[in-house]
Parts: C-alpha cells; structure tokens; sequence
C-alpha cells in the first residue's frame, strides 16, 4: 500500500487541510502589516528626502543667479577691477571692498563655502571663504581651475562641477564669465547639502551619503562595509527612486534622488528589520509564534492520532499481517477502554484463536493422509520379480545345481526380507545398498558372465537415511531396459552406484549415483524427465520412476533432488541428492512409539514399469 492510500496520511493531509487556510491568512495579515509600515516609511523618508533636495538645488540656483548678477549689473568694485591696472591703488581698494562685500553673502548664503573672482590680467584668484585653514589649497585649486576656464572658456550651462581638494574634501563648484576676461564663481561643500538628510534615523546597518554619477563616494560621513561599490552601483541601476535591494543576504530600502543642477546623487539607505522595528509583536508573530503554535497543534494533533487511533490500527494492521504469514499465536494487547479498537481487538483475538484451532486439526488431518498416501506408494510395486526367480530356481533345481538354488534362496529371502520391512518411513543408505546387493545377485546368477555390478559408497555417507527403496527401482530399471537394449559386444552390463559429498552443500548434501554402459535414457523421456513431467501426470504409463519423485518431494520437499542425464560416452546416470536432515512429516504422530505393524496388511512386491 502507497503511503497516500493509508488511513493516516489521509487524516493527517485533511487535518492540514483545514489549518493551512488559517495560518496562511496570519501569514498574509502580517505581511500586508509589514508591506503598510514599510510602504508609509518610505513615502515618508522620500517626502523629506524630496524636499531637503529640492531647497539644496534652490540654493545652487540662486547662487548662479547671484554669479551672474555680478556681470550684468553696474557694480563699482567689478567695474573698476576690470578697468583699472593691477598696480593702481584703487584696483587694490576695490578687490579689499569686493572681498569683504563676499564676506557679508556667504553670511546670506549660508550654504556657499567660498566665492571668488580671477582676472586674467592679474592672474590671482580673490576669493573668501568660511574654512580658512585650507585657504593655500583653495588657492591652488581656484588658480588653476581659473586658469583652466581662462584658456576654454566657462561652461555655458547652469551644473554644477565636482572639485576635490587634497584630503578627499569633495566640492562643488560653479564658475560664470563676467566679460572683459574676468570670471566669478562659488563652491559648495558636498557634507553641507546632506546636513540635513543625516539627522534621518536609518539604524546601524543603513546610511545616508551623497555620490557622483559612477558611484564613487563625495560625503564624508560613515558608511557600512556592507554599502560597497557593487552595491552603490545597483543603486544607480535603480529604476524607481524608491526600492528595495537583496545584498549579501539583507534587505534594504534605498531612496534615491538625483540633483537637478550637479552630477550628484542623494541616497538614504536603511534595512528591513530597522524600520519594522516599531512593530515587534507583528515580527514576532510572523517569524516565531505562527511557526511554533503551528507545529505545536500539528504534533499535539498527530499524537493525540497516535494515542488513540495510529497506534492500535497499527498494532491491528501487523497483527493481520503476522496473521497471514502463518504465525496464528498472534494475540493484540487487551483494551477496557469500550472503544471501536478494543471490540476489534477482541474480535481479532478470538478469530486468532478459532484459525489457530482449525489450522492444527487441518494439519493433523494432512498428515493422516500424508501417511496414508506414503504407504499407498510404498505397496504399488506388483511380484514380476518373485515370479522371475522362482523360475531361475526351478531350472537351476531341473539342472541339479544345488549350490546355485541356495545361494540364491538366500538371497530371495533377504530381499523380500527387506520389503516386508518397507511400511517404515526411512531405512540407512546402508541397508538400501545390501537390499540392492541381494537384487543385483539374483540377477547375475540368471544372466551369469552377461552382468557386474560395483559399489562404491564411503562408510560416512552409509549412515544417512532415505526413503526405503528409492534407489532399487532405478538400478531395476537398468536391468530391464539398459541391459536389454543394449547391443551385445562380449563385454558385460555393468551397473556402477557410488557416493560423495554434493559439490553445493558437502555439508548438508550426500550425492548417489546409479549409472550404467547401456544405450542411455531416449532423448524425448530425458526431456519429460527435466521438464517434471513425471510428477505433474497421473504415474500410470511410468509409475515406477513416478513413485519414487513423488515419494522424495513427499519427504523431503525442496531439499536435494533427482536428476537424470546420459554419460558422455553413453549409459544412463541417476544422481540422488540426499539431504542429511530429513523432514519429519511422515512421522506418524499417532502410533505408540515401538508398536509393530500388523504383517497380514503389508504389501511386500512393487512394479518398477518401464522408463
């Protein structure tokens, strides 16, 4: 049986049925909780991310607006830098006068780091900023980007360029041509424009920072190993500037703003956990308690099953099962608990015992009839051999071969000797042999220089027990066929029995065998002999080899067995596997141990038949 066909996967799968619906609605109520909170963080961050850009990119656009004023409007201070030489006076007074005039706007623009102004002519930028340590590399910087713009021009634009100071001090600048080859610009530190977005609690996983266009970092502020460029540039492949990045087994929620007027980006990156941290209850609900209530219900639930239903159909199932395979003293363990299990219980202890009951008057019955048969088998050998020596005595008496007539007395009276002994289950190989020994005689004293025989069995293998005449018929069958077919060349028939250990089993396994120099089996009753033939027909056309099958599976079932082939050069071999442990089946149970049998009722001749 399947394992989807048994009644307990059938309970359990419906069982599931009926609670996977509810635990997957918690499931969802709480990811549709967590999508909420997550989504209203990320509109709210966004809104305030929005706007903190929107006011740095409306302080860049009016500081170029005021750049650009200082060209188009009559200013005294730019008029005279531009008219006057560099060695005058007032030239000097009015870069002192403009310069303090950039000290009073970067109070206004409180964003603007430094302005300044470069002339040509003068080839020194005048500027004032509100980081005076680092006035020399500003000047070096301004001089040469002054310088730079000088030979090509400024940008016509309204970007924002990024500078870098040494020291990674990142800036963004901006430069206007105010004619007659003088320029004026601003700079704007990049740390000052995310001020503001830095105050967003993002946790201690997330960051916020501001990076150019390739990626590369312009904030000086901290930033998670986690954040790295591979990571900065899955941000700039954002398509939306709100989403979520999977990296290195996080989840973050990036925000993402470009400016309008620089190549610059604003980025606010948190994780998952950190934004979900007000809702403890609904995280631990859907990573913890759904999971353990669930498999709590579930294993509660199969070994309440286990208990009181599993467990005594389960016993039941082996019971039958045990039932089946023959050992009917099975019993299932008693039950007072008036349920459906303890009346089958009963039920089944009382069948039990009914088939157990009839089972032994069956095999007794059997083995009536086993016995019955076994001696039916015994006695289906009719007296042609009795009539044929008495013949043989009578000539050798009208011959006056006296000697002759008394060997052969004897040796009739010990075969028959042994016949009215053949009721018994099991004779030694021993006495088999002798019984053989006497046949074989007789039938020399009638066919004299025509016949020999040999013996060849060990003392070790005479011990073992066998059917009584189960090789006597084939060394008969020899005589009557083999020797009568055969083609007389002078030489003698010559009947052969020898023993040794089965090759297989040398063991458990004594192998006889019976061959002779005669013309061999016919093809046609070799094949019916291999094909069991023999045992499967009625025995009435060949009952003498048909008894003896029928007398050897009787006894000793699977256990060895009888072949039959021809020799190589001719002649028919018999070989007798005999088990040394026979089976005790034919044992009549029933008689007295040692009682004789009533002589009057035995059969004491057989019919071999033909091959």
């Amino acid at each position: 049986m399947r394992v989807w066909q048994s009644v307990r996967f059938r309970i359990v799968f419906g069982f599931f049925l009926i609670i996977a619906p509810l635990v997957l609605f918690l499931i969802y109520n709480n990811l549709y909780a967590t999508r909420i909170v997550r989504e209203q963080i990320s509109v709210h961050y966004s809104n305030l991310m929005n706007a903190q850009v929107a006011a740095n990119d409306e302080i860049l656009s009016s500081t170029s607006e005021f750049l650009v004023q200082l060209g188009t409007v009559n200013d005294s201070e730019v008029l005279s830098l531009k008219t006057l030489p560099v060695d005058d006076a007032d030239y000097t007074l009015a870069k002192v006068r403009l310069n303090n005039r950039f000290i009073l706007d970067l109070s206004y623009y409180k964003m603007v780091d430094t302005f300044f102004v470069y002339m040509e002519k003068d080839g020194n930028p005048l500027f004032a900023t509100q980081n005076g340590s680092k006035s020399p590399e500003l000047d070096t910087m301004l001089r040469e980007y002054s310088q730079n713009i000088a030979r090509h021009g400024a940008p016509e634009d309204d970007k924002w360029r990024i500078v870098t100071l040494p020291g990674d001090d990142h800036y963004l600048i901006k430069a206007q041509d105010i004619d007659l080859g003088m320029y004026a610009g601003a700079l704007v530190e990049v740390d000052a424009l995310d001020k503001a977005l830095t105050k967003f609690d993002v946790g201690p996983d997330g960051a916020v920072y501001i990076m150019d266009g390739k990626g590369d970092l312009l904030t000086s502020g901290p930033v998670p190993a986690s954040q790295d460029a591979e990571f900065r540039q899955a941000v700039l492949e954002m398509k939306d500037p709100v989403d979520t990045i999977p990296y290195k087994g996080k989840k973050y929620l990036v925000l993402s703003q470009p400016s309008q007027y620089s190549d610059v980006r604003y980025v606010i990156v948190t994780t998952e956990p950190y934004i979900l941290k007000n809702l403890p209850f609904f995280q631990k609900m859907l990573y913890y308690w759904i999971p353990l209530i669930s498999v709590l219900v579930v294993t509660g639930y199969v070994l309440f099953l286990q208990r009181f239903m599993f467990g005594p159909l389960v016993r039941l199932i082996r019971g039958m099962r045990r039932l089946g395979h023959g050992r009917f003293d099975v019993r299932l363990p008693a039950q007072t608990d008036g349920s459906e299990f303890s009346i089958m219980a009963t039920t089944f202890n009382q069948m039990a015992e009914q088939i157990e009951r009839l089972k032994i008057d069956v095999y007794e019955e059997q083995l009536r009839v086993q016995k019955a048969e076994y001696k039916h088998l015994q006695v289906q050998i009719n007296p042609h051999f009795y009539t044929n020596t008495l013949n043989i005595i009578y000539n050798l008496a009208a011959l006056k071969d006296f000697k002759s007539v008394q060997k052969l007395s004897l040796h009739l009276a010990d075969y028959f000797r042994f016949l009215m002994h053949s009721h018994r289950s099991v004779v030694r190989l021993e006495n088999e042999l002798r019984h053989i020994e006497h046949y074989l005689e007789i039938q020399k004293l009638r066919y004299v220089d025509k016949l020999d025989y040999e013996i060849r069995v060990p003392p070790k293998h005479q011990a073992c027990e066998m059917p009584p005449l189960l090789l006597q018929p084939f060394v008969e069958n020899a005589i009557l066929h083999g020797f009568n077919q055969r083609e007389q060349d002078g030489t003698p028939f010559v009947v052969l029995i020898s023993s040794e250990d089965d090759p297989e089993s040398p063991d458990r396994i004594v192998q006889v065998t019976i061959q002779d120099n005669g013309p061999g089996f016919p093809e046609t009753m070799l094949e019916e002999l291999r094909s069991g033939k023999y045992m499967d027909g009625s025995g009435e056309q060949h009952l003498g080899i048909w008894n003896i099958l029928h007398r050897f599976k009787m006894l000793y079932g699977d256990e060895g067995g009888i072949a039959f082939r021809n020799g190589p050069e001719g002649g028919a071999i018999v070989e007798v596997r005999l088990p040394f442990a026979r089976s005790s089946v034919l044992d009549d149970p029933l008689s007295p141990e040692g009682e004789e049998p009533d002589m009057e009722d035995e059969f004491d001749a057989y019919d071999v038949g033909s091959r």
